[in-house]
């Protein structure tokens, strides 16, 4: 049994129907939120599906538990019961409520000092307010709630301020829910039919077209920058295992660290760029009552 041409339609139909039903009466940031969700869903179902072609027998409340209550989208894993799961520690569950609670002072108390007369660092903090609280905070916490319960749901952030490359970055400690996305949806699959050059440049691309849709779109604003922005990712893995990349050692231990950074944040501006802060997040702040 394979999955279906049937099992990928909400893929493509649940992000169509929020650009063209939420788009026209959704501020930008609504319209962000109703395209991420449309995007999560349909490829939470994608590895629902690949889960149980994989052998997966879930029940009801797994099945709910997983399409609903987790953010991950290593299916065949949080199905599977048969591994002891450890328990997560006490100093897991300060660390996790620790990263919301500072989430939430940079997003409702920090971001307030510079306003309005910076506005883009007020929106930028916000930015990464919003960042810590969920994708560091809560979604640590549901992971921290699973394993408590024997479920085998690590965290989606695995210590991504530690990578040792920048290859290690991308592929083990950033969102590794996506990574679970473009691992087997897009480069496994082509990895196996041209090779892991273009197996790469897919992956970073595929990467690309879902920020564009999910920064640039609702901005209105900047398309072709996110793209850019992982070309110049997948670049950099291609720098880091070269020859001279390996003699160098930029592909393991503090030089891997520089040069992860360095190909990171310099041009991070391309992936969350002005445009994306002034129409999104900063509507989208001053809704909540972070900024007046």
């Amino acid at each position: 049994m394979k999955i279906t041409f049937t099992d990928w339609i909400p893929v493509f139909v649940l992000p169509a129907l929020a650009i063209f039903v939420a788009r026209p009466v959704l501020p930008g940031w609504g319209f962000l939120f109703a395209v991420a969700f449309s995007i999560f869903y349909g490829f939470k179902w994608l590895t629902y599906r690949r889960a149980v072609v994989m052998g997966a027998s879930p029940g009801l409340k797994s099945t709910i538990g997983y399409l609903f209550c987790w953010v991950g989208m290593d299916g065949a894993a949080y199905f599977e019961r048969s591994a002891k799961v450890p328990q997560p520690s006490r100093s897991e569950w300060l660390l996790a409520f620790l990263k919301t609670a500072f989430g939430l002072v940079l997003f409702f108390l920090i971001a307030r000092l510079f306003y309005p007369a910076h506005t883009l660092t007020s929106g930028y903090i916000g930015l990464a307010g919003f960042l810590l609280f969920t994708f560091f905070g809560t979604f640590h916490i549901l992971s921290l709630f699973w394993r408590r319960r024997g479920v085998n749901a690590v965290p989606i952030m695995s210590s991504p301020l530690l990578p040792s490359s920048l290859s290690d970055f991308w592929s083990s400690r950033w969102n590794l829910a996506f990574r679970d996305i473009a691992r087997a949806f897009v480069f496994r699959p082509v990895l196996r039919r041209w090779g892991v050059v273009y197996a790469v440049i897919a992956a970073f691309v595929f990467s690309g077209v879902l920020h564009e849709l999910l920064i640039s779109l609702p901005a209105d604003a900047w398309y072709g920058l996110p793209t850019l922005f992982f070309l110049i990712q997948a670049g950099g893995v291609f720098i880091e295992k070269s020859g001279s990349g390996v003699k160098a050692g930029i592909n393991r231990g503090r030089r891997g660290w520089v040069f992860a950074a360095a190909f990171i944040l310099v041009p991070l501006v391309l992936l969350f760029h002005p445009p994306s802060i002034e129409n999104c997040m900063l509507p989208f702040m001053k809704a909540l009552g972070a900024l007046k």
